[in-house]
């Protein structure tokens, strides 16, 4: 059944971040056994655009908001003030969310939402974006490795494994030589300086219409920098540990690399396996842990993309918790 209120009644527009695919998740969270009751692990907060919207929605829901970047955290609390103690907060990366709830309520929903928020590209001047020049950080929490670090100081196989592996850059091998030889005349210091040398190395009549050259070069150096891959694998564990029985788990994600990760971890669940084997070589035979709610992944209706762009490339997959590993 899908929600007919306008999403203006919820959402403050005072603030970036939209919620994504809202309808969708709110069907699941109506749809659950709790019906809305309970307790939520909103896993990639943001600026608060799904806890607002679903705190507003469901009077009887709370909500745990993990958010790795302090700054826009800061903004998520003050946006989120209203809902008083409804809704509580950790600064730190949902990979660990299993150590956050322990010996604590247990959700009965987690919401993941992968990728970078509108605020980190839009406002937080760290480079997540060549569409300013800004210096090459990508850092969510400001710790570790940076972007910076790994244009200047990355071997070329190493340059070549990002660009290939996490941004499926067919030219990677090419760029990376480019910036190899470039890096030794000066150092490549911001996002202007790197998107100018990928457009420069990839043939023009290479390009891709409406589609910059260096956009997949950008999303391979953030998720190196933010190990977001191993972040997803890490809290999609985290979070099915302290999962409430017949909770539901649903994740958002804007692109192949992130959607194959939960696809595979809820089939594996779906099947009971344990293993790290392909399909026709587990020998678990074990029931199934979770339950599919969504056999192919949702994606936002034409009114969504609409009114909210970045929604266009998402996809929506969720499940419910059947029983506990160790039971």
């Amino acid at each position: 059944m899908r929600h007919n209120q306008n999403i203006d009644e919820f959402f403050n527009p005072a603030y970036i971040h939209k919620p994504i695919l809202w309808r969708e998740i709110a069907d699941f969270i109506k749809g659950s056994l709790k019906k809305g009751e309970g307790h939520m692990a909103d896993c990639t907060l943001g600026e608060g655009g799904h806890s607002e919207l679903f705190l507003n929605m469901f009077p009887g829901l709370t909500i745990t908001g993990f958010e790795r970047d302090s700054k826009i955290l800061e903004r998520a609390k003050e946006r989120l003030a209203c809902f008083g103690d409804r809704i509580s907060f950790v600064n730190g990366n949902f990979s660990e969310i299993a150590d956050n709830f322990e010996g604590k309520q247990k959700p009965d929903y987690i919401l993941y939402d992968f990728g970078i928020s509108s605020y980190h590209f839009e406002k937080s001047g760290k480079g997540f974006t060549f569409s300013a020049d800004e210096p090459l950080d990508m850092s969510l929490d400001g710790t570790g490795l940076t972007a910076w670090h790994v244009i200047n100081k990355y071997p070329r196989k190493e340059l070549e494994r990002v660009f290939k592996e996490y941004g499926e850059e067919n030219w990677a091998a090419h760029i990376a030589k480019i910036i190899v030889e470039r890096r030794a005349l000066e150092p490549v210091d911001t996002t202007a300086q790197l998107a100018n040398i990928v457009l420069a190395a990839i043939p023009k009549h290479f390009h891709v219409k409406n589609i910059h050259p260096a956009t997949r070069i950008f999303q391979g150096i953030r998720i190196e920098v933010n190990r977001e891959l191993q972040s997803i694998e890490e809290g999609l564990r985290g979070g099915f540990k302290v999962l409430e029985n017949d909770g539901v788990m649903m994740a958002i994600s804007f692109h192949s690399l992130e959607d194959r990760i939960v696809k595979n971890f809820f089939r594996r669940m779906k099947d009971g396996c344990l293993c790290t084997a392909e399909p026709q070589h587990c020998m678990c035979m074990n029931k199934p842990f979770m339950k599919l709610l969504t056999k192919k992944p949702l994606e936002a209706d034409t009114d969504e993309v609409a009114w909210n762009n970045r929604s266009r490339s998402a996809k929506l997959r969720a499940a419910v918790k059947i029983r506990d590993i160790a039971k």
